[in-house]
């Protein structure tokens, strides 16, 4: 654990997550770790894609997920190998990270799905994950995305206005997309090789964008919440799943759904 801390400049790292609302961490998983992921991930995505359905529809084990917009797919990821690696959800630099930033290891998981766009997508609008909440200085649920593809302007990669997590202008609310796609503003676009994670306190303004490449650029996510901080969906597990969780891991999964 101490080597793989000590790859990155965590203070730097938290201060960039501060300021910015996001940062990344290269090679913190292995390429070819990402490599059968994205192997295993592809027919989940393709069963989605076939169905093409606006509505969330099918089984999580086969490819339960939905049509967002034109070509671009969110699919929730199902609690076996290979996503179910210690290393993914349990990484010490994600946990460190979030520790450090809460001031507390009590957190929980909460999400574990993916935005995926194919070739023919379109520029989704500018928006925030959830919304600005009065009073609060940190953020009670973070993202922690990584591609299962190098990510490029070619296959759209996600595009980040940074520092925008506490904007709040009554005036414009309802108006930030007309905005920022009309006007200059400072946009980071976030091209990631395979095995980079990025961290996002969902409150910045981002936004998917084209993938005019010819072939599909999954990302998976997870998100990991304060416990007060309810979210509608869960990570689903099996009993036996579940039992043979660390003690950290059941720490960071105790708000799951048992199924099966």
């Amino acid at each position: 654990m101490a080597s793989t801390l000590a790859k990155y400049d965590l203070d730097l790292k938290l201060a960039e997550l501060k300021i910015n609302g996001y940062t990344m961490f290269e090679d913190l998983v292995s390429a070819e770790k990402i490599d059968r992921l994205h192997d295993a991930f592809m027919p989940l995505l393709d069963a989605v894609k076939d169905r093409s359905d606006p509505i969330e529809s099918g089984d999580r084990r086969e490819g339960e997920g939905r049509l967002q917009n034109v070509n671009r797919f969110t699919v929730e990821v199902p609690w076996q190998s290979p996503f179910s690696d210690p290393e993914i959800y349990e990484n010490p630099v994600i946990l460190e990270i979030l520790e450090r930033y809460w001031g507390t290891s009590d957190f929980v998981m909460v999400l574990y799905s993916s935005n995926n766009p194919y070739p023919g997508s379109e520029y989704q609008y500018w928006h925030r994950d959830m919304p600005l909440i009065g009073g609060l200085q940190k953020c009670p649920i973070f993202g922690v995305k990584f591609p299962l593809v190098d990510t490029n302007e070619e296959n759209g990669s996600f595009e980040v206005l940074p520092g925008t997590q506490l904007l709040n202008y009554p005036e414009y609310e309802g108006r930030y997309d007309d905005i920022i796609r009309s006007g200059e503003f400072p946009k980071h676009r976030l091209n990631m090789k395979r095995g980079t994670f990025w961290f996002q306190d969902v409150r910045p303004f981002h936004r998917g964008t084209p993938n005019r490449s010819d072939h599909a650029r999954p990302e998976l996510v997870i998100c990991y919440s304060l416990p007060w901080y309810k979210d509608r969906r869960h990570v689903e597990l099996t009993q036996k799943n579940f039992d043979a969780l660390s003690e950290r891991g059941k720490k960071l999964l105790a708000n799951c759904w048992i199924v099966g």
